[in-house]
């Protein structure tokens, strides 16, 4: 049932954020006005660093005393930095964030952490507060909620423990919820699920919505206006369909550039970095990167203008063409590829492992057949993606590739010649040729050795030239993936999470290899630095001659890199052809549902929930680190 109120759900007026460290006063996030109706949803976009999260924390003043905070923060009516009593965060604002596992407990079941916050939020006893967790998991989608009462959140898949954490957000009926990046981890099918879940709770609760997010997609498929945040400032905010489709600010045009779609048109990511707080330039802070800038940018900050019909700038020199101009014309360089023999083959594939289920006594052994009659090749030069939901088989047969499984039937050939098992003397040669980029680069990094060493290490494990040769082989390199020579001298935590994705590459780049192994190497990255990469890894790809196996489940970074898609569900592939054929026209019933999911943005300015009603389209059919200075 929608609920109206007389106030708005968010009034931001004049938000001005400054950090006190060693001794100085820094700005954080400068004069933010924003606001959001009852019903409304407003996405909020920026790359890192832009002061996104910290907006989000000062609303539900959760900042700490190193902060401070002016202007008005007012929440269904309310002053946010006068509630005093925490519960009151729970039942006037909430927040849903990013990763589900690391924010519930995970010793606690389900039922203990959702009765507990009902019983606190509400003032209700046992009894009367576990039928309201029934029902909230009843409304978040969740089956059989009686039985997750009891589960601990490890016994759930990351979507199940997403709708948990709406639950949980929902405990106090609050009249705005935040959602902090609350699909980047999800599978492209369980995203749209998460979505409508969103749309649908806005329209029968009637709360507003503030969603934090990188992806213009999203953004293009359930918000009714966005707000686009650089260097802690508003520099753009007005309807989806406006800024979408006519951006006016360098910085937005610069996003929806980046932002793969599923026309598989180039993007182009935008150079430079956000500057860190305590090191904005003067003028203009996105002036050293804007190729649109001019005399006064370097030296006047620009004001927030209102330009009519609800939409605002913040540029001395705004764009005034079309977002459709921003899709130039492609020609697909991949199809040369992949007429060569194949580099690697798997022929009839299949991997088991023997799990133990629960029965008498101990339990009994039994099988489970993680991949299923696996056919594939891929050629050298040449681009493969594999694609399907979590629990497909797709890091199973990158393993597989990578000879850290053998396979239970059939072959996995590389240039002719079975892959060899991890840790046999034929392994160690077989490395030099099949180099894995991880999806976490923070963690496939030591934190107390340099990058620069990161990259000769490989050399010295295989014993590779002299040592000055293996130092003149990390600095072309560094050069190779676009980092600056400076950079052999920081550790992974002096750098960006792009500039420690360039590093793994490197890495992995160091032995020569003609195979890369790409494991969702975008899926944590801003969209420009997303775009970036994707940029790197294809031209790598053309000059080198390598070949890419690229598991990920963004199928739009896969359409505007890999020539060909294998789409795997349930161990077994279900459909392989070439990506614009499975994007085009998909002929599995699991690819179409796959396809159908995605929220591209393109889609959405042509199919458009703008043009269709608005966002019922899909309902019908600690904060981001702060450097120091």
């Amino acid at each position: 049932m929608s609920v109206v109120t007389e106030h708005p759900a968010l009034d931001l007026v004049n938000v001005t954020i400054d950090l006190h460290s060693r001794g100085r006063r820094v700005n954080v996030v400068d004069d933010v006005r924003l606001s959001i109706d009852a019903g409304e949803i407003v996405g909020l976009v920026g790359e890192s660093g832009s002061g996104k999260s910290v907006t989000c924390l000062a609303i539900l003043d959760l900042l700490g005393h190193a902060f401070h905070v002016e202007g008005d923060v007012r929440v269904a009516g309310e002053v946010g930095r006068t509630w005093g009593n925490k519960s009151r965060r729970g039942r006037a604002a909430s927040m849903i964030f990013q990763d589900p596992t690391a924010s519930l407990n995970p010793i606690s079941t389900i039922g203990h952490q959702l009765i507990d916050a009902v019983g606190r939020l509400r003032g209700v006893d046992g009894s009367e507060a576990r039928a309201i967790a029934i029902d909230l998991l009843t409304r978040v989608g969740l089956p059989e909620p009686e039985i997750r009462l009891r589960q601990y959140p490890f016994q759930q898949s990351g979507g199940q423990n997403q709708r948990v954490m709406i639950a949980l957000a929902l405990a106090g009926n609050p009249r705005l919820l935040i959602a902090d990046e609350p699909t980047t981890a999800l599978d492209v099918t369980m995203e749209a699920q998460i979505l409508r879940l969103l749309d649908g709770l806005r329209t029968e609760t009637g709360m507003g919505i503030l969603l934090v997010t990188h992806d213009l997609g999203v953004v293009a498929q359930i918000c009714d206006r966005v707000a686009v945040m650089y260097a802690g400032r508003i520099v753009e905010q007005g309807s989806v369909a406006d800024i979408l489709d006519q951006p006016r600010h360098p910085y937005t045009r610069g996003l929806i550039a980046a932002m793969p779609t599923m026309t598989g048109a180039r993007r182009h990511g935008i150079s430079g970095a956000v500057p860190v707080p305590g090191a904005r330039p003067d003028g203009c802070a996105f002036a050293p990167r804007c190729g649109n800038a001019i005399d006064i940018c370097r030296s006047a900050v620009p004001a927030l203008a209102d330009s009519g019909g609800g939409r605002i700038v913040a540029c001395h020199n705004p764009e005034s063409q079309t977002g459709a101009k921003l899709d130039e014309a492609f020609t697909d360089h991949r199809a040369e590829a992949g007429l060569g023999q194949p580099l690697l083959e798997l022929r009839g594939v299949d991997c088991a492992y023997r799990v133990r289920k629960p029965g008498r006594l101990f339990g009994r052994i039994a099988e489970f057949r993680a991949i299923r009659n696996v056919s594939l090749s891929l050629a050298r030069g040449d681009s493969l993606a594999i694609i399907g939901e979590s629990g497909s088989g797709k890091s199973t047969t990158a393993k597989l590739v990578m000879g850290m499984e053998p396979p239970s039937t059939g072959e996995v050939l590389f240039n002719g010649t079975p892959v060899p098992r991890l840790g046999t003397p034929a392994h160690r040669d077989y490395a030099r040729s099949v180099q894995l980029i991880p999806q976490n680069p923070q963690q496939a990094l030591d934190p107390r050795m340099h990058a620069g060493r990161q990259i000769v290490e490989p050399l010295d494990i295989h014993g590779i030239g002299t040592r000055q040769e293996r130092i003149a082989r990390m600095h072309e390199l560094l050069a190779a993936v676009g980092l600056s020579a400076d950079v052999a001298d920081r550790y992974p935590h002096q750098m960006s999470g792009g500039q420690n994705q360039r590093l793994v590459i490197a890495r992995a780049l160091a032995l020569k290899p003609k195979l890369l192994v790409c494991d969702e190497p975008t899926s944590a990255l801003d969209v420009s630095v997303q775009a970036q990469i994707i940029e790197l890894l294809d031209e790598l790809r053309r000059r080198l001659d390598l070949a890419l196996l690229f598991i990920s489940h963004d199928l739009r970074v896969v359409r505007s890199l890999c020539r060909r898609v294998a789409v795997m569900h349930d161990g077994v592939v279900v459909e392989e052809d070439e990506a614009a054929a499975i994007f085009g026209a998909p002929r599995h019933p699991y690819t179409q549902s796959l396809v159908a999911s995605i929220p591209d943005m393109s889609r959405a300015r042509s199919t458009s929930p703008m043009a269709t009603g608005g966002p019922q389209h899909l309902a019908n059919g600690l904060a981001e680190g702060i450097a120091g200075p």
